[in-house]
């Protein structure tokens, strides 16, 4: 498993502040988005290049923020990841298959478009949370 621990300036303790899970196959881009939720502030942003990784890395239990998943609806709807995502109670972000944003919304999840920006990802995670599938 590819787990990093990314915290804020002040070197917060490592449980401190929300727990941000990026599964992004593109280290480049995994690193912008970890740069981007470190600057919010004290947090855990770990990065993960597989649903493999991320299923196993569910079974710990722990309470999820907020999910960036390089993932399609159809995909993630027939995940094994879904469920345990839900009951942790992570804010799910799809990153690609814009197309679906609609239907994404409408289970209360988020579309984050490529490409996006640092302003769009504090935007998303400063709206209100929604309700879930």
């Amino acid at each position: 498993m590819n787990d990093r621990l990314i915290t804020s300036k002040n070197n917060a303790e490592p449980d401190a502040g929300p727990i941000f899970l990026v599964l992004e196959r593109d280290h480049l881009v995994a690193e912008d988005m970890l740069g981007t939720l470190r600057h919010l502030g004290p947090c855990r942003a770990i990065h993960l290049s597989s649903p493999d990784e991320l299923f196993a890395y569910l079974q710990d239990g722990i309470q999820i923020s907020a999910a960036f998943l390089e993932m399609r609806l159809a995909q993630l709807i027939d995940s094994p990841i879904l469920q345990p995502l839900i009951d942790r109670g992570a804010r799910i972000v799809l990153t690609v298959g814009e197309d679906d944003a609609d239907r994404a919304e409408a289970q209360g999840w988020r579309m984050l478009a490529r490409p996006f920006t640092d302003l769009m990802i504090r935007d998303i995670l400063a709206e209100s949370p929604k309700a879930t599938a």
